[in-house]
């Protein structure tokens, strides 16, 4: 799987950047010999006016499977990162589970 990061504005440090890739790709593991793509974007909502505004969106789309896209908001990068590649992580086993019960579609 390839793993693009969008950070528009905000431009990601080098550790976020290896945060995201580690979480990501983690969270990601089970469909990791498959052609697909993950599409991790990064946002600040409410700019320097603070909150729980650091949003991390994450797409992917893997052969064979419906599109997955899960979001997550925190306080600070990291806490989202890792709340948005804990829910890709069980929304993949969930939509793995499926597709082994009913069969590929």
């Amino acid at each position: 799987m390839e793993i693009s990061i969008f950070d528009g504005p905000i431009k990601t440090t080098d550790a976020q950047r290896d945060h995201i890739l580690a979480k990501v790709g983690g969270a990601s593991a089970r469909l990791k010999d498959l052609a697909g793509t993950i599409d991790v974007r990064i946002a600040d909502l409410n700019g320097p006016k603070g909150g729980i505004d650091k949003k991390c969106s994450i797409v992917l789309t893997p052969p064979g499977l419906a599109t997955i896209r899960v979001e997550e908001q925190a306080s600070e990068y990291y806490a989202a990162i890792d709340a948005a590649s804990a829910t890709l992580k069980r929304v993949i086993a969930k939509a793995l589970e499926k597709s082994k019960v009913n069969g590929p579609r």
